[in-house]
């Protein structure tokens, strides 16, 4: 009977976690929209306003669910006291603060932070180019990731429930 549940168990903790991965790539989709959509607000402000980049950051933070809204609030605020580090150290910084803990890869990350890397020293047009490049990147990797994603979902829960029903007979 202790077998029995033992096994039960496995099989429904290895399912989960297929499940689980599953999810992640959701939410990653769902992040990398965020990023979308904070971009093209900044680029607004930038180009249709004419702010500068802090003062635009700042703006486009109240529009945004957390954690792109503290990171936005964060980076505008240090940008703006300006306390001698450069624009790209201060947006990696909070970057990494801030991002490490989302489903993003490490490549996302990595791309987002070559953005922040070219867009505080460059005028309003040459922003307006690196954010179109951006923009671009990120939407292939969107329509890559909602390509994929069925069948890697497919894919992820059912290894996840075969895995555990393979270790449960292994472990009987």
């Amino acid at each position: 009977m202790l077998k029995i549940a033992g096994a039960v168990l496995v099989i429904f903790s290895c399912s989960a976690l297929g499940y689980s991965k599953s999810i992640h790539m959701t939410r990653r989709l769902q992040q990398l929209r965020e990023i979308e959509k904070m971009v093209f607000l900044i680029l607004g402000e930038i180009t249709y306003r004419r702010e500068a980049l802090p003062e635009a950051l700042g703006t486009v933070a109240y529009r945004l669910p957390e954690p792109l809204a503290g990171f936005l609030k964060e980076v505008s605020e240090a940008a703006g006291q300006y306390q001698g580090a450069c624009f790209q150290e201060i947006f990696r910084e909070k970057a990494k603060t801030y991002l490490s803990g989302t489903a993003l890869c490490p490549k996302d990350l990595e791309e987002f932070l070559q953005l922040g890397a070219y867009l505080g020293y460059l005028d309003i047009t040459m922003q307006k180019n690196t954010i179109t490049l951006y923009l671009e990147q990120l939407k292939r990797e969107m329509e890559n990731l909602q390509r994929e994603m069925p069948a890697k979902q497919k894919l992820y829960r059912s290894m996840g429930t075969l895995g555990g029903i393979f270790l449960a007979i292994m472990l009987l």
